[in-house]
């Protein structure tokens, strides 16, 4: 883990600390806030030791001119170095958890971003929210809404994380479900996160709630995870390519379903009709979008020499399956193929990252690949 040293972040960790024992923590021992990240050694309100990993820092409103004037934001820096990327890290066992948040003191709240997604980083990168989310925060005390991050004003490194991302307002007094929520879902898909966040589905002892959350059964889920390495930091993203494989599995037109869990590659390669297509699953955003569910449709990273490998080409798949869990609660696909979608605004010969799941949708897949065999 890197270390930074810091200056004036003794009035954030004493924020921090109030907030820790608001909500029930006992604070066994407090960081060096010349420091950071910021490790809390605390004892949670469900009694285990835990080491809480925080990458902290100013949030307020924005005062430069030529900016909106209700936008609020927080920077991602440390020192002065920004010429290389900085690795945030996560952790990856039970007594040590990763956290990375804004303190909004004259607001009295906390914003929060998944870790994850900030993974690696540059310094400095500006995270910005608007006046309405700092209102819906303090009326509510736990407030998520997306942040588009396809629209900078700076130069994107290849390595940056441009996806969607979730952000989580929430009070002091509530920072024990912040813990809980990210153990659940750092790094999961934004639209399972902000659902999380929006049912407020979080538990202590989550083994066997997770079973009704994912609706599989115990030895489903732990033999997904142990078979898919990308499931360690995705498992409801997991979950959503399980429940396509069950709907693909009895679909009677399909004569085949194979599973391709390989970098780069589809999720899954069907038979129809004794033809072959693959199909790509995704998560659908939280949110609607001009009433409609919305598919953040891009890889996490691009290559230093081609910035639109960020995007998907046409050909790499046929069939696009959009998982509406987080939008309905329920694990139900809507189909379409590639060919159908539309192509991206700049990259010529990519698609586009926008793709909204509308009415021409279909909830067959047998319907969908019969529209591609004329």
């Amino acid at each position: 883990m890197e270390r930074y040293r810091v200056t004036r972040k003794l009035e954030l960790v004493a924020f921090v600390t109030k907030a820790l024992e608001l909500s029930g923590f006992t604070v066994k021992r407090m960081p060096d806030p010349r420091i950071a990240p910021f490790v809390f050694s605390v004892v949670t309100p469900w009694g285990s030791s835990l080491d809480l990993i925080c990458y902290l820092f100013l949030a307020n409103k924005y005062g430069q001119r030529r900016r909106p004037s209700d936008e609020h934001r927080f920077q991602v820096k440390y020192g002065s170095d920004f010429k290389r990327p900085h690795e945030i890290f996560i952790a990856q066992n039970n007594r040590q958890l990763t956290l990375m948040f804004g303190v909004h003191v004259e607001a009295n709240i906390i914003v929060a971003v998944d870790p994850a997604l900030h993974n690696p980083t540059w310094f400095s990168r500006s995270v910005e929210f608007k006046s309405e989310h700092v209102e819906q925060t303090q009326h509510r005390g736990w407030f998520g809404w997306e942040r588009d991050r396809s629209r900078v004003r700076r130069r994107v490194m290849p390595q940056e994380n441009r996806q969607t991302e979730v952000l989580l307002g929430f009070r002091p007094e509530r920072f024990a479900d912040y813990v809980l929520l990210e153990r659940q879902c750092t790094g999961i898909p934004p639209g399972e996160r902000l659902w999380t966040i929006d049912t407020r589905t979080l538990y202590p002892d989550d083994l066997h709630d997770l079973e009704a959350i994912l609706g599989l059964s115990k030895q489903e889920i732990l033999d997904g995870i142990s078979d898919r390495k990308r499931l360690l930091v995705a498992v409801r993203g997991a979950a959503a390519e399980l429940h396509l494989r069950r709907l693909l599995r009895s679909e009677p037109g399909l004569t085949q379903v194979c599973e391709l869990d390989k970098d780069g590659q589809p999720d899954f390669a069907v038979k129809f009709r004794g033809r072959s297509f693959r199909i790509e699953c995704k998560n659908t955003l939280r949110r609607l979008h001009r009433g409609q569910p919305k598919v953040d449709f891009q890889k996490t990273r691009s290559s230093k020499s081609d910035p639109c490998s960020r995007y998907y080409r046409r050909e790499q798949f046929e069939l696009l399956a959009a998982c509406l869990h987080p939008v309905t609660s329920s694990w139900e696909f809507r189909f379409r193929p590639t060919l159908a979608l539309p192509p991206h605004s700049k990259c010529s010969g990519y698609l586009s990252q926008h793709v909204l799941v509308g009415d021409d949708w279909t909830t067959s897949v047998s319907d969908a690949l019969r529209s591609l065999c004329g």
